[in-house]
């Protein structure tokens, strides 16, 4: 077969090998979606994500404006004065708020699935002044105060002990601030309004996902430890040189009204809106991170399975060509399903036994039957051998680019590399354009030397 015609068949081919793979990148979101689908109904049954907001001191108050108007009585002028009486609310930020949390991780399943919860032993403490908002010429006088802590999910609030000013409080639901659609409220006395209010609160909470909070303060500190070692912080602010291992990890955050927007944003949100725009994205926290996602790891295994047919395809087409051993088209083929039949090995076993035993599983079965078929297809057991060791090598060096996702350009490309220039060596005498032509030599394009002349029986 004419070494045009052929290429422009493997060509095909690994074309049509695109539609299986294609399939099975579906297959891979729809358990990607399922899995999705699962961590909410978890999420709904417990807790979802939690956002602590506060504690913030939310006060009604009645505030009075005087109006002077000119009034004309038996015919005199003269000037009376009238009050207009109107109902505000306003919020004071704490001064200073200390957040200690101690993280424990749970993990729930249903089915293959398994979802992340953690049960927070949290304790809030620190100490709010009373001041009056800047008034447009009326007189404010306080007649309610609470004190409220806007949450994400109050499904996850267990057990809580509350204290103001050293004496125990009770909680009711409901964070009476509009812009926060989760929490719980703490009455206070008119009186507390007079002296620096301090606060104690212990809560024991669970939840799902992100845990997260928003700097109120005028100094915010939130420290942050627990057992599981995959921490993933995010947000507006970092931690401070926080401490990874095995073990668990320990974080500690710390920012003034220096540094955040949040206490001035505050001062500008009325608690009866539904929204505060100052204070969105203001937030920081961390989620509990799966180190391995099975789901997300195949689907980056699979942006190589081209690459992977190329390079196989390309090793058997120059054993082809310079063995002189014929190939057909359907035993290209076949080697292309086994390659593919690695991805769907993959995501099943990942599902099951942890997605680097299945990695693992998946490569040595594949490598063998490839070693196996093309010791018979290319006639030798070292050329089937040497094939099966190839392509166990390269599901190595995938598995190291998808652990060492900062080093995979690097790597890759020096692998990619590499490979170029075993091929270049290889074939740079290779005669291609008298290639498959025949009895036309395969290396170089010397002449065969001339016949010796043949003797003249007369002489």
């Amino acid at each position: 077969m004419r070494l045009g015609l052929k290429l422009l068949l493997v060509g095909f081919l690994m074309l049509l090998l695109c539609i299986p793979l294609g399939y099975l990148r579906f297959l891979v979101e729809e358990r990607q979606v399922r899995g999705d689908e699962v961590a909410a109904e978890i999420a709904r049954a417990s807790a979802g994500e939690q956002h602590i907001v506060g504690p913030l001191l939310l006060v009604e108050a009645e505030k009075t404006t005087e109006h002077k108007r000119v009034v004309t009585r038996d015919g005199h002028m003269g000037e009376e004065i009238e009050q207009q009486r109107e109902t505000v609310h306003y919020l004071v930020a704490p001064d200073t708020l200390d957040i200690a949390n101690t993280l424990r991780s749970e993990s729930r399943g249903r089915s293959l699935f398994q979802v992340l919860l953690f049960h927070d032993a949290m304790r809030l403490s620190g100490q709010i002044r009373h001041r009056l908002p800047a008034s447009d010429g009326g007189t404010l006088r306080p007649v309610r105060a609470w004190l409220v802590l806007g949450l994400g999910d109050n499904r996850g609030v267990r057990t809580l002990d509350l204290g103001v000013n050293g004496r125990a409080i009770a909680a009711e639901p409901g964070s009476r601030v509009g812009w926060l659609s989760e929490g719980l409220h703490v009455p206070l006395a008119l009186s507390e309004l007079d002296r620096p209010i301090d606060f104690d609160w212990k809560l024991d909470l669970v939840g799902t996902g992100w845990l997260g909070w928003l700097p109120v303060a005028g100094e915010t500190t939130v420290s942050a430890g627990g057992d599981w070692p995959h921490p993933g912080f995010d947000g507006q602010h970092l931690p401070q040189a926080p401490q990874v291992g095995d073990a668990g990890f320990e974080a500690t955050w710390a920012v003034s009204r220096l540094s955040s927007r949040v206490p001035a944003a505050l001062a500008q949100c009325s608690p009866l809106s539904g929204n505060c725009p100052g204070i969105e994205g203001a937030g920081f926290g961390l989620r509990l991170v799966e180190p391995v996602d099975r789901y997300l790891m195949t689907e980056r295994a699979m942006k190589y399975a081209l690459l992977f047919l190329v390079l196989v395809f390309g090793a058997v087409f120059l054993v082809e060509a310079l063995a002189a051993r014929p190939v057909h088209f359907v035993q290209y083929g076949l080697t292309g399903l086994a390659l593919a039949m690695f991805y769907l090995l993959l995501l099943s076993l990942s599902e099951h036994v942890g997605f680097g035993p299945a990695y693992a599983t998946a490569a040595a079965a594949c490598a063998v039957l490839v070693a196996y078929y093309l010791t018979g297809v290319l006639g030798g057991l070292r050329r089937g051998l040497a094939f099966g060791a190839g392509l166990g090598g390269l599901y190595g060096v995938l598995y190291l680019l998808l652990k060492s996702e900062d080093y995979a350009l690097l790597v890759g490309s020096a692998l990619l590399f590499v490979l170029l220039a075993i091929v270049m060596a290889l074939t740079r005498r290779v005669d291609w354009a008298r290639l498959g032509g025949g009895d036309a030599p395969l290396f170089g394009s010397r002449a065969a030397p001339e016949p010796p002349p043949v003797p003249d029986p007369a002489r």
